[in-house]
């Protein structure tokens, strides 16, 4: 990105340059992306392009404040940044709130990890992920267990899906 795009950008969302500039390259070709593809005609398209660079200014933040989370927790970046947006942000909610906390991140980052596979399993089953999510903790770490160890990508997975059709049917 170069500078005069970084100061449009965030003379647009009212932030400091050097916020913009602390951000990893990933989101700078982001953010320039939208400014760049998105052309400005009416009020409409100016509140697209700001609500679409204050996503990605936001994201760029907790990207920051999880590198301070690895950093302190020994808890790779890597994984943290495969973990989902909203745990994403409760970790480095936690993590500003009270960052001696480290057995606190670890638990967040597991149960995170215990239910990651929902989107995969919901694909598979032809379900919605939001249908899965309102199902018990308990029910979704059995179902997200059951894909991890049963899941063959050279397969129909048939009994795979009845299985876990049985498992989250009433």
């Amino acid at each position: 990105m170069d500078e005069n795009t970084m100061k449009q950008i965030a003379k647009i969302l009212g932030v400091s340059a050097d916020s913009i500039s602390a951000m990893d390259e990933e989101i700078q070709n982001s953010m320039t992306a939208i400014f760049e593809t998105i052309i400005v005609k009416n009020d409409e398209d100016k509140k697209a392009v700001f609500e679409s660079l204050d996503n990605l200014w936001q994201k760029g933040s907790v990207y920051i404040e999880l590198a301070e989370v690895a950093s302190n927790t020994g808890i790779t970046i890597d994984t943290l940044r495969s973990l989902d947006y909203e745990t994403q942000q409760a970790i480095v909610y936690e993590f500003l709130m009270d960052s001696s906390q480290t057995a606190r991140f670890y638990d967040i980052v597991n149960k995170a990890l215990a239910v990651a596979d929902l989107p995969n399993v919901a694909k598979l089953i032809s379900v919605p992920v939001r249908e899965l999510r309102s199902l018990p903790r308990s029910i979704q770490e059995n179902i997200c267990g059951a894909y991890m160890m049963e899941y063959d990508p050279d397969s129909t997975n048939m009994e795979l899906i009845d299985n876990i059709r049985e498992m989250i049917a009433p």
